[in-house]
């Protein structure tokens, strides 16, 4: 709380009586500041605007976005337009610690506000009205509203909630300050109480790599979990470390462990594994008036338990929403194993996080979650325009107040795939190594991982290292327009088809019923086909690219695609016919149909797959050219 205050301060003295005809910082009203504060944190970056550099210069930007005193309940309003249609936060800051009753007031007072909007603006207060002014905020668009309450207090959840209603607490404020383009956040510091009969095991390893082994009650880390659970930064900050976060579901796991927590909570240590936390530091302090002694960890993470810990955390959410006391009191007779483990050496924190997730398959991937080149790619395409959200943890989920469209959602696997088949022009690399990228070679000691995954990844002349983000975000929306435009292909062959199948089976004369048997099978062979060539759909719209000289990245209309639908459809529709059609043709005239699967992940295939395209734009030169001008002219903003 003390950074906070000092901004407070800091932003108070700045912004005090700005803009002058109307501010949002009013004098002698400090706590005005603190809506500066969630502004900077939580969307500074994103508007482009420096809240610490800057006073006077941007006070009229911010008022566009900050509600000046009266608000009608809302204290910012930022619109997305990023997105399928525009979406708005409306976000309500308390600098006092708020109760369930007050957080679901809170929320209800600003929901009846953006209905209020919605169906008249007339309804509010002139600075709420000034405020929707800059914005495309219209009738309707009470449904597409994201509620934020922020108040200082630790709740950030009560029974009943909506989806569409966040809270964000002091510490997750602090947490997005300190950790907004750090991959691998920590929890600075918290304190544990041993159980009662201060069991701890001390063990000190020659290379200065203390641990200890003890017992840590339930009641505290589901309390932790819940804490941590940073929507916002779009994981639990006490994972922050693991190659992974918690992949548990409402499931009969979950289950089991609260039939235990329930029915034999002092058999749950006996069942469970354990967890294992990596702490930069700790020490072991006794408590004076009760003789427990305390664990002090500092800037840890909990590296192995994830699934254990976040079932805690589920567990004293329901209990508490539902007023069960004596069940939700359980869990302080609960325990389970812990292993603290002081380590600051990033590569032997690496090698444990991996070498200690066995219960829960580990993948390779898994293993290069916590590398330099991953956070650092991470961050590049998240920050900054265009945001394109790259999932290389699995369990993570988007940060909460980032805004893209459904193109620019991908995985580090699947963007390595599509930059080998449509950039490199190499479909077959793109298939075949899929299961392999991740995986470390022993004997190639010159490289990071293997040639497939340097060639995508290395900070040294990497391709998502030496492209923008303006080409990424092109082969993102390329991809997503195959999968629409296949989408419906595939429908119209299935209409066929069954037409056909209802003629066959009414067909008298033999001669037609092999005439239409033929039909089945051959839009059968061009759905199949459809179905396949994702990759070498890619590598032929950058084939004709490459031929036809185009060495600009095309920046698509995306907010008229996926705002209006009457574009989108013609959009796609030209993009079947330009790309996936001919795509389509080349594969049927030069494959082996009768092992259609077995050809499209053929090394050969590529090979045979770009000569057939090079000669077929080179044929048709004229033709397709003044097609694919006319495909840009319609839909390159």
């Amino acid at each position: 709380m003390e950074a906070i205050n000092k901004l407070i301060n800091e932003f108070y003295e700045k912004y005090k009586g700005l803009p002058s005809n109307n501010p949002i910082v009013r004098m002698n009203q400090k706590n005005d500041a603190f809506e500066l504060v969630v502004f900077d944190t939580l969307y500074g970056e994103e508007k482009e605007l420096d809240l610490i550099e800057n006073s006077s210069k941007i006070a009229d930007e911010l008022s566009k976005y900050i509600v000046a005193p009266p608000d009608d309940g809302v204290d910012i309003v930022v619109e997305h337009e990023d997105i399928e249609g525009n979406i708005f936060d409306f976000v309500q800051v308390k600098n006092k610690k708020l109760s369930d009753l007050e957080l679901k007031q809170a929320f209800l007072y600003m929901e009846d506000t953006a209905k209020r909007c919605s169906k008249n603006i007339e309804q509010v207060g002139t600075n709420l009205k000034e405020v929707l002014a800059n914005t495309g905020f219209s009738r309707g668009d009470a449904r597409n509203t994201h509620f934020i309450v922020v108040h200082t207090g630790e709740k950030n959840y009560f029974k009943d909630q909506k989806a569409n209603w966040q809270i964000i607490t002091l510490t997750e404020l602090e947490l997005v300050r300190n950790n907004k383009n750090i991959a691998l956040p920590k929890v600075p510091t918290e304190e544990f109480n041993s159980d009662s009969f201060n069991n701890f095991i001390m063990y000190e390893e020659d290379a200065g790599n203390p641990a200890i082994l003890m017992n840590l009650r339930a009641y505290d880390l589901a309390k932790m979990a819940i804490k941590y659970a940073n929507s916002s930064l779009g994981r639990n900050v006490l994972f922050g470390q693991n190659l992974r976060d918690s992949l548990i579901k409402k499931s009969a796991t979950y289950d089991g462990m609260v039939d235990t927590i329930i029915n034999t909570p002092e058999k749950f240590w006996f069942y469970n594994n354990g967890i294992t936390i990596i702490a930069e530091d700790f020490e072991i302090k006794k408590d004076s008036t009760s003789n427990v002694e305390k664990l002090i960890l500092k800037n840890f993470s909990i590296i192995n338990g994830a699934q254990t810990t976040s079932a805690f955390g589920r567990f004293y959410k329901d209990m508490d929403n539902n007023r069960r006391e004596e069940d939700l009191k359980k869990l302080k007779n609960v325990y389970v194993l812990a292993r603290v483990l002081k380590i600051n050496d990033e590569e032997f924190k690496s090698n444990i996080a991996i070498y200690n997730n066995t219960q829960n398959p580990i993948t390779s991937r898994d293993m290069a979650a916590n590398r330099y080149e991953q956070r650092t790619i991470y961050n590049k395409l998240l920050n900054g325009t265009p945001h394109i959200y790259m999932e290389y943890r699995r369990g993570t989920t988007m940060p909460s107040d980032v805004r893209v469209f459904k193109h620019q959602k991908t995985t580090n696997e699947e963007l390595a795939q599509l930059i080998y088949a449509g950039i490199l022009r190499d479909p077959f690399t793109a298939k075949d190594k899929k299961s392999s990228l991740f995986n470390k070679l022993k004997s190639d000691e010159d490289i990071m991982i293997n040639k497939y995954y340097d060639k995508i990844f290395n900070p040294n002349g990497g391709e998502l290292f030496t492209r923008s983000k303006e080409e990424i975000d092109e082969l993102l929306f390329v991809y997503y327009l195959y999968k629409e435009s296949k989408k419906m292909s595939i429908r119209e062959y299935k209409k066929r088809i069954n037409e056909h199948i209802i003629n066959l089976e009414n067909e008298k004369n033999e001669e037609n019923k092999k005439r239409i048997s033929s039909y089945i099978e051959q839009f059968n062979l061009l759905k199949a086909i459809n179905n396949v060539c994702s990759f070498y759909c890619i590598d032929y719209y950058y084939a004709l690219k490459e031929i036809l000289g185009i060495n600009k990245v095309l920046k698509y209309k995306c907010i008229e695609f996926y705002t209006n639908s009457d574009f989108q459809k013609n959009m796609i529709k030209s993009f079947d016919k330009m790309f996936l059609r001919e795509t389509v043709k080349i594969i049927k005239n030069n494959a082996t149909m009768a092992s259609l699967n077995t050809w499209v992940r053929d090394r050969k295939s590529t090979e045979i797959f770009n000569n057939a395209a090079n000669s077929h734009i080179a044929d048709d030169m004229i033709e397709i050219k003044e097609n694919f001008e006319m495909f840009i002219n319609e839909y390159i903003g």
